[in-house]
């Protein structure tokens, strides 16, 4: 390694590492937790590019969710039963190992119904003829038979998810990494890779070359110089907030449009996000930073229907980058004997990022080394 590291950094960062992990995202930090669970004297090391997580796992709305009505009958649609089911099964599990792993107070997790909004009665109808068909397909998953309900809301006719929630992802991040650093597993930060190098099992770095025994890619959306030949590609999602805004208050946590805008309120501030589907190709990029025609639909929705009539301020605004493809489905994959990759999140990092963190560990421990796809028995 090419960076000025003492004897003692070098052992206790680089030396004798059985797992390295790149990205210490939810998805980063699951897998380690998890390695330390099975083989607690293993030596882990987490390396990230930045001081802080810089894809979706802080960057987005905190919610808890698992999907609204429209976005499983679209996902019904594209993909059919069977993927669907797998697809709210590993949300539904995600959430809940996540809830059992931190306490709801650490993270501020909140039991709030999610809704979905439908500006007309018209638009509603054919969704509200799929409720039926909806609840039966997650009444085993989520032990409850009756998930899904409809009602005219604040914003029209909305259909209700009973089981969702909301949270606040920095305070998550914050327990999951002390998590990690108490089971003792190390980080180093501002580690940028360039490259994997198979053969010789190393990482090419802006610090230089760097060993692994086993390693293990949990980049998302930032996986595509890493690794060019999976589908995954980076997708911009932006959010802002608003001032305190008086008496405001919402109850639920609101999606429209297949979930591509979703909005709630926090601490008596507005919170909304979404709309690259205005975009799709400008917005399939890595680099951060806000698009003037998104930023002002959402702005339209703001004036139009959440907040009429009254005058607000955006207090501040961002944007993540996630992780997504022509298939929902995450990918856990082992390409070598020693390397896996956990990526493609969907936007759905929050809800899936403790299972695949599991389901991660356990296939960097096999010793099965045919590379396949995830799957869900």
């Amino acid at each position: 390694m090419k960076a000025n590291l003492s004897w003692w950094e070098f052992d206790h960062y680089l030396s004798k590492v059985d797992y390295t992990i790149v990205g210490g995202g939810i998805v980063g930090l699951s897998t380690a937790i998890e390695l330390k669970e099975m083989f607690p004297d293993t030596k882990i090391l987490i390396v990230d590019k930045k001081t802080l997580p810089i894809g979706a796992s802080t960057k987005n709305a905190g919610f808890a969710c698992f999907g609204s009505i429209s976005e499983i009958v679209d996902d019904l649609d594209k993909y059919g039963e069977e993927v669907c089911r797998k697809l709210i099964k590993l949300r539904w599990e995600g959430l809940s190992i996540l809830k059992s792993r931190i306490p709801h107070v650490k993270m501020r997790y909140r039991d709030q119904p999610g809704a979905e909004v439908f500006i007309s009665k018209g638009e509603a109808e054919a969704f509200v003829e799929k409720i039926g068909v909806v609840n039966d397909l997650v009444a085993d998953i989520v032990h409850a038979d009756q998930c899904f309900n409809v009602e005219n809301g604040k914003f029209g006719v909305q259909i209700n998810n009973s089981l969702e929630g909301s949270l606040n992802p920095q305070m998550m991040m914050k327990e999951l990494e002390l998590i990690a650093r108490n089971a003792g597993v190390l980080f180093l930060n501002g580690v940028d890779v360039f490259k994997i190098d198979r053969v010789n099992k190393t990482l090419e770095t802006n610090l230089g070359k760097m060993c692994f025994q086993n390693l293990i890619v949990c980049t998302n959306g930032f996986s595509r110089k890493l690794l060019p030949h999976i589908d995954i590609h980076p997708a911009r999602n932006q959010v802002f907030i608003t001032n305190r805004v008086e008496n405001f208050n919402l109850e639920h946590c609101y999606h429209m449009n297949k979930g591509f805008v979703y909005f709630r309120e926090y601490n008596g501030r507005l919170l909304i996000g979404g709309g690259r589907d205005l975009d799709l190709v400008g917005e399939t990029t890595s680099m951060f930073g806000t698009t003037e025609r998104i930023i002002n639909y959402l702005k339209d929705i703001v004036s139009n229907h959440i907040l009429q009539g009254v005058d607000y301020e955006i207090t501040q605004q961002w944007s993540g980058i996630l992780g997504v493809g022509k298939s929902k489905m995450p990918v856990v994959k082992k390409i070598e004997d020693d390397i896996v990759v956990a990526i493609r999140m969907g936007g759905m990092g929050v809800a899936v990022g403790s299972i695949i963190g599991k389901i991660t560990a356990a296939e960097i421990s096999s010793s099965d080394n045919s590379a396949h796809q995830l799957y869900v028995s």
